[in-house]
């Protein structure tokens, strides 16, 4: 049974995750995989030409050699593991996978907070207090959207978790209730 990328990803993620914080290196580690990730970005095919047959082993290990000359110990050595088991297409999603882990590991999260109307620096710096507090978050990244069709209120989304209170929501609520009376 083939494995899609996204579970190779989340597999080889953790494990370099796991390797990284034993070694005290998650930070770094997270910093690089970044970057190689912004390479994948730039050259999409990259990964599929490192894994599939348009190049020889010996190309390839030139190709890996050159993406891997400034890289720590740790990020060599799993590049190289990678490059054996022809895993390399699945980087992206390694790179997201441990970001996640890095994520959780130091307590922070990314939200999504959209209003009807522009909010001012202090509302959003209160919703990222309130938001911290709730989650017990260490740091909090925030993104704002505006969508005029809210009426009011906001709708904050932190990964599958979403809060809605905006005024739009609580109309249609009430249009519900009135009308199944």
């Amino acid at each position: 049974m083939k494995l899609s990328n996204d579970e190779v990803g989340r597999r080889y993620g953790r494990a370099l995750f796991e390797f990284a914080l034993e070694q005290k290196q998650e930070q770094a580690i997270l910093k690089e995989l970044q970057e190689l990730a912004e390479v994948y970005k730039q050259v999409p095919e990259l990964g599929d030409i490192l894994t599939d047959a348009r190049l020889s082993k010996l190309e390839k290990e030139k190709v890996l050699a050159t993406l891997t000359n400034s890289a720590s110990k740790i990020m060599q050595n799993f590049l190289k593991l990678a490059f054996a088991y022809r895993r390399l297409n699945a980087i992206p999603e390694t790179a997201a996978a441990y970001e996640k882990l890095y994520d959780k590991f130091t307590g922070t999260y990314d939200a999504i907070i959209t209003s009807a109307v522009e909010l001012s620096s202090q509302q959003v710096e209160n919703l990222k207090t309130a938001l911290a507090k709730r989650l017990a978050a260490q740091s909090i990244n925030v993104t704002t959207n505006v969508n005029p069709a809210l009426i009011g209120g906001v709708i904050i989304q932190v990964g599958d978790q979403v809060i809605d209170g905006s005024i739009a929501t609580r109309i249609k609520k009430i249009n519900r209730v009135l009308l199944n009376d």
